[in-house]
């Protein structure tokens, strides 16, 4: 029976399983054939009949997406929910006192992992309502049992579900429209929700989205949560990410995070150091002061600063030398000033350039005449590392099977996978990679739409002869067959739904437009305005985008606070991954630290600078790289420095520049993706915060190569190094 709540909406009702349900074996029988061969007969066929039994052996697990309908995914429900709520895992149900009992949980997705756990996603409900943005996932080990469960099972207050609200969808759809201020491109929807405010109380509310994505210069999908009864607006946040939209996209914002190299590698600059001691040392009549600070980081001097505090009754009376640990000197200081006291300030000693940073500076403050005293109340130093050149790889080996004979705009020469068409020409269809990957002609229209083809006479893509407009395309078309690959062979997953799902990009977006984003079917890519960037169709930024894809597909990460801040990071980690990845097949690619360098302000004669910089997020001017400046900057593009510092120091190792803190030797790119993909798709759900990423990660760690490896050891120091504990 079905039956309706208050609110006149049906619950989702959770299928139950019983024999008769059972999905049956369908792998037949299989008998050898009674053939004859060679004059053996009866033997031969004997022969056969063990060969085929041999065939019959039950094929492995499947790994990947299972459907919900399956006799595995199925089973795994039935034993997640058996495991969470005993006595309301059936579907709802009219009881003997009339009372109705409603599932606390609606499954959502089942996946198996290569490790033959099976992961059960489940959208949490009170009183037959879906809580917004809590989810709970049963994680069952190979012996089909339940061994965890990640996710918030707080208690929520009775008749929050069944009390009929207040106002009714009409109304509060009319209240999200009047805020939105702009004319929808496709129909607003609500749903009923038990939502928790900012405070953590519960109330019943409504989930408005409203959109306006094509012809537009500002896609928008709000989403608005009000109050049920009141009307009130709890909160309201766009959840269409975008270059354009991101604060921290300005040019000339910042120190550029690397520079250019020999044979277009891409030097990286390690972060500012700083170091500094407080002795409050007397300084004696006619005596020597030593101070010494420590530096850790293993870099070489740019150009060094010297920050003095000297307290003194005749400034004439003093030398004051610094001696880097080579034991190289150099004179601050020497017994000039006249009557003025105090030796205080910065100096540039540029004479240290091209030393190494790393051990023990001695600061020397001599007292020369007599009658005189002081104290060395303070000093530091500052110092701006050389960019270190990568060493020279040797040429990577051409792809098996493909021809790179395609020229992009920002990876070199390509392989595209293409189709021809009965006019003979070629169009940018691959149908090699999952369901396909379609790059389509936007137009230069403000919507993108349609299926008009870019095409090309012989599958040369890129040539001089070719369209310009072809160009672009071919980078956006490349952009996605390296984040297919990359998804199925570093991570294991079918594309982003974990099923093959299909990728399509739209190229030529609007007119001068600096944006690219992932609007929940498709990408769009703008050509840029030729000063701020060039067409954002970089590797890393497809990856970007796309990524948001595989977030949605998953843990839902929610796009404000915390959860926004983790899922714009979650994009430009797997961003990066993609360069990585595309870096080892394609030896134009040079995979960095900075996002969207390759497509960001094409006409400054800097090559390397970007939007983001992940090894050191404070340089855009905008980004905080530690968990104790969150209260300051908790816009999702500008907090995501956190998560991204993290990452940055697990896969690589290096110091956090606002705690100092170091992480020693990294675990490498391959196995810092693995554990925090594997934390995405399993151990976080749309409201996790910082602390339980951490949580979720070290988990993810633990999972893949044990609870007392390095790896896990790693992830905690470099979540420690970022401030999240």
């Amino acid at each position: 029976m079905s039956i309706r709540r208050t609110d006149g909406s049906k619950p989702t009702v959770l299928p139950t399983i019983s024999a008769e349900a059972q999905p049956k074996n369908t792998a037949k029988t299989r008998t050898a054939p009674n053939v004859i061969k060679d004059g053996f007969g009866p033997a031969a066929k004997t022969t056969d009949l063990a060969r085929a039994e041999q065939t019959l052996k039950p094929l492995p697990a499947p790994v990947g997406r299972l459907s919900l309908e399956s006799k595995e995914a199925q089973s795994a429900i039935q034993t997640s929910l058996e495991h969470l709520t005993p006595a309301t895992s059936k579907p709802a149900t009219q009881g003997l006192r009339g009372g109705i009992q409603y599932p606390a949980f609606v499954p959502k997705n089942v996946e198996r992992d290569e490790l033959g756990m099976t992961h059960v996603r489940l959208d949490r409900q009170h009183e037959g309502v879906k809580v917004y943005a809590e989810q709970v996932v049963s994680h069952l080990g190979k012996d089909g049992k339940v061994s965890s469960v990640t996710g918030d099972q707080s208690t929520i207050p009775a008749g929050l579900g069944t009390q009929k609200p207040q106002l009714s969808h009409a109304q509060v759809l009319d209240i999200a429209l009047k805020d939105f201020a702009g004319k929808p491109d496709r129909q607003p929807n609500s749903e009923r929700v038990i939502y928790k405010d900012p405070t953590g109380e519960y109330r019943s509310a409504y989930r408005v989205e409203v959109a306006n994505v094509n012809g537009t210069d500002n896609p928008r999908r709000m989403n608005y949560l009000v109050d049920a009864n009141t009307g009130k607006i709890y909160e309201k946040f766009n959840t269409i990410d975008g270059f354009k939209n991101c604060p921290c996209a300005t040019h000339g914002t910042g120190d550029a995070a690397a520079t250019k190299g020999t044979k277009g590698a891409a030097a990286t600059t390690p972060p500012d150091v700083k170091v500094s001691t407080s002795p409050n040392a007397a300084i004696k009549d006619n005596a020597t002061v030593t101070s010494k600070v420590k530096v850790a980081d293993d870099v070489t001097v740019d150009k060094l600063k010297l920050s003095l505090n000297i307290s003194h009754t005749y400034k004439g009376d003093l030398s004051v030398t610094l001696t880097s640990p080579s034991g190289k000197s150099a004179v601050v200081h020497n017994r000039t000033g006249g009557s003025t006291d105090n030796v205080k300030g910065d100096f540039d000693l540029s004479a240290f350039a091209g030393e190494k940073a790393k051990g023990e500076w001695t600061l020397t403050v001599k007292d020369n005449a007599k009658g005189d005293s002081g104290k060395l109340n303070s000093w530091g130093l500052a110092i701006s590392p050389k960019a270190t050149q990568p060493p020279t790889e040797p040429p990577k080996p051409p792809v098996p099977g493909g021809t790179a004979d395609d020229t992009s705009l920002y990876s070199g020469k390509v392989d595209l996978k293409t189709k021809q068409g009965a006019d003979g020409t070629f169009t940018l269809e691959d149908n090699t990679r999952g369901k396909g990957i379609s790059t389509y002609d936007a137009k230069n229209q403000e919507e993108a739409s349609g299926t008009t083809p870019f095409k090309d006479d012989n599958n040369v893509w890129g040539e001089a002869t070719d369209p310009k407009r072809n160009q672009a395309a071919v980078d956006a078309h490349y952009g996605a067959a390296m984040t297919y690959d990359f998804l199925k062979d570093v991570l294991g997953r079918d594309s982003i739904d974990g099923k093959g799902e299909k990728l399509v990009n739209y190229v030529h977006v609007s007119e001068n437009y600096v944006n690219a984003y992932w609007d929940g079917e498709k990408m769009s890519y703008g050509d840029g305005d030729g000063v701020d960037s060039g067409p954002l169709t970089a590797l890393d930024i497809a990856g970007h985008e796309i990524a948001h894809g595989l977030t949605e597909r998953t843990a839902g990460l929610v796009y404000r606070g915390e959860s926004g801040g983790l899922n714009e990071a979650m994009s430009d980690i797997m961003g990066a991954g993609v360069e990585w990845y595309a870096s080892t097949k394609n030896s134009d690619v040079k995979f960095n630290w900075t996002i969207g360098e390759t497509a960001w302000t094409p006409t400054n004669g800097d090559a390397t600078d970007g939007l983001r910089y992940m090894n050191d997020p404070t340089k855009d001017g905008y980004s905080i790289d530690n968990y104790k400046d969150y209260p300051k900057q908790t816009e999702v593009h500008g907090s995501s420095g956190i998560a991204n510092n993290a990452f940055y120091l697990l896969a690589n190792g290096g110091t956090n520049r606002t705690s100092k803190l170091e992480v020693k030797d990294g675990v490498g790119m391959d196995k810092g993706l693995k554990i925090y993909y594997r934390a995405l798709a399993h151990y976080m759900t749309p409201s996790t915060t910082f602390a339980q990423a951490r949580t979720a990660t070290i988990q993810a760690a633990t999972d893949l190569y044990g609870a007392d490896s390095t790896e896990v050891a790693k992830v905690k120091e470099s979540w420690t190094a970022v401030g999240v504990k």
